[in-house]
């Protein structure tokens, strides 16, 4: 916006006569220099007060001790003009006149005022019967004048009222519009970077809609601003599109920034919450601002999120849906893979055991927890039967370079130890580890069922029953010492005391199981072996397979 600088100073003679010079020829009716200035005399002789008179192509106002006025705001008939430093009224300009009033210490008052005066010298100001703010335009640019012709900065309302103070951008104060400083005053329109006092923000972040206060966590803010084409800030959560990208506000306007929490009182009691997580949403830097919407972000939570993890600083990948929400407790398809999240939205990746019915996740177990943990191999081969008991499906996720769901033959590392692992490629429940058997080899919760190196030959107790009027079957992973105590609990073992007697055993037992319970014997590989008259383990003990039934255990002289 060009401005017209004021300038102040005292009529010299040679200006009085440049002026005096485009006047017409003065009689005793007309102008008339007296005592360093000019008057003018009507027709009767007598000296002009108050009244316009022109000379040339300007117009002069003569006071009320009938001297022409310089430099100075003149009222007449309800209209403000201004009369430069040689008495003529100013058209189409900017003009700063100097506050009187202004002690340096106000920052309610500048130290200069703005008009701007039209075509036909009368400085434009708001109506005195309007009821809302009444811009006007000049060089394509809008501003608001006051009853008295000033013009308007900084925040105003809704009635075209400057609004001041260190709380006057706020909604509930009145601030609506912005007009910059006061050497500025043109309307606001598109993003503004503003300076603001926000004496209320350590307890921001306990309003829904509200940017989280790490982000911004001391009183003096910079913050940006959008302004609509009718010059009004937004202050709408839903937001705005804004070149192609979404952004959010807050009840004051401003935008919001990286975690905002929608439509919920922040709680620690509800971290962990799959609805309470859902109402996050991530809106990236404060520079920026563009909400993630529908794709992958890798960030710190939010305190108000998930504290522990903000204490932290440890980073997690996260995924907004279309509409900006945080993914939670879900196994959810993105670009035709399957991810897993937590209650708190946080990718998984690894190993886990989690009940669900399909899609939604209704439960993750941590695999350390004190009931039954699986964050070795041994705890896993212990507590698989358990969990699967206990309606736990378990999938794997990958490392935290991929954290897609594995289908198929996987090898999975737990704790330091690799086991193959085979997990369902389709159906409801895809990506499942398998339970059961599969191409002559058993799983149970996905890890394939097999001797270590060491045995070379282990026994794989079938046990059925019923739960709920449903076949339920557990596989269970033996050595041959667990094998033939548990034969021998259960009444299945006999000592063979005729093949002691007659062969060169030191020890033979005939094998007979029979009703919900049955035993294979399975290789290093996992495969079960079948009419093998002498599968001997690595401790010198010998299986008798008869088809795939164990018929005898015994160990030779």
């Amino acid at each position: 916006m060009r401005k017209q600088t004021k300038l102040v100073a005292v009529l010299s003679t040679a200006a009085l006569l440049a002026v005096g010079a485009s006047m017409s020829s003065f009689a005793a009716q007309g102008w008339q220099e007296e005592n360093g200035t000019w008057v003018y005399y009507d027709k009767s002789g007598d000296l002009e007060t108050e009244k316009w008179e022109k000379s040339g192509d300007n117009w002069f106002y003569l006071n009320e001790d009938g001297e022409m006025a310089t430099d100075a705001i003149i009222e007449y008939d309800d209209n403000y003009y201004y009369v430069d430093e040689n008495g003529a009224m100013v058209t189409n300009k900017w003009v700063s006149v100097e506050n009187d009033e202004y002690d340096g210490d106000s920052d309610e008052d500048p130290a200069n005022y703005w008009y701007y005066f039209g075509s036909n010298g009368k400085a434009y100001k708001s109506s005195t019967n309007s009821s809302s703010a009444s811009f006007k335009t000049i060089n394509g640019k809008k501003y608001i004048f006051d009853d008295e012709g000033k013009m308007l900065y900084g925040w105003v309302n809704e009635d075209g009222e400057r609004v001041t103070g260190d709380s006057a951008w706020k909604t509930d104060e009145g601030g609506i519009y912005y007009l910059g400083d006061e050497n500025d005053g043109a309307q606001s329109i598109g993003w503004r970077l503003i300076d603001i006092v926000d004496d209320e923000y350590e307890q921001s972040s306990d309003k829904p809609g509200y940017s989280s206060s790490n982000v911004f966590d001391d009183e003096n803010q910079s913050r940006w601003f959008y302004f609509q084409s009718n010059g009004k800030k937004i202050k709408d959560k839903d937001g705005k599109t804004i070149n192609g990208k979404k952004y959010s506000f807050d009840a004051d306007g401003r935008m919001n920034a990286e975690w905002v929490i929608f439509d919920v009182t922040p709680s620690t009691a509800s971290q962990g919450v799959a609805s309470y997580s859902s109402s996050f949403k991530y809106f990236n830097s404060v520079e920026d601002g563009a909400r993630t919407t529908k794709g992958w972000f890798k960030v710190v939570p939010d305190e108000n999120l998930h504290k522990a993890k903000y204490d932290d600083d440890s980073s997690y990948w996260y995924y907004a849906d279309g509409d900006g929400d945080i993914v939670s407790s879900e196994i959810k398809t993105i670009n035709g893979k399957k991810y897993l999240f937590d209650n708190y939205g946080r990718m998984k990746d690894g190993l886990w055991f989690i009940k669900t019915d399909g899609k939604k996740v209704t439960e993750f177990l941590e695999d350390d927890n004190d009931a039954l943990p699986y964050d070795t191999e041994d705890n896993f081969k212990k507590n698989a039967s358990a969990l699967v008991a206990a309606d736990y499906k378990a999938y794997y996720f990958g490392d935290s370079n991929d954290g897609s769901m594995k289908t198929g033959k996987q090898s999975v590392d737990i704790d330091g130890d690799v086991n193959s692992f085979l997990f369902n490629k389709s159906g409801s429940f895809k990506g499942a580890g398998k339970t059961g058997e599969d191409d002559r080899k058993y799983y149970n919760a996905g890890m394939l069922l097999k001797a270590d190196k060491d045995d070379k030959y282990s026994v794989i107790k079938i046990t059925t029953t019923k739960k709920d009027n449903k076949e339920v079957v557990k596989y269970e992973l033996l050595a041959t010492d667990e094998f033939l105590a548990d034969a021998k609990k259960a009444g299945f073992l006999t000592v063979n005391t005729e093949k002691l007697n007659t062969g060169d055993y030191t020890e033979y037992y005939d094998i007979n199981a029979k009703g919900d319970i049955d035993y294979k014997v399975v290789n290093t590989s996992g495969s079960v072996q079948k009419n093998k008259k002498k599968a001997k383990d690595g401790n010198d003990t010998c299986y008798l397979v008869d088809g795939e039934k164990i018929k005898a255990v015994y160990v030779e002289d």
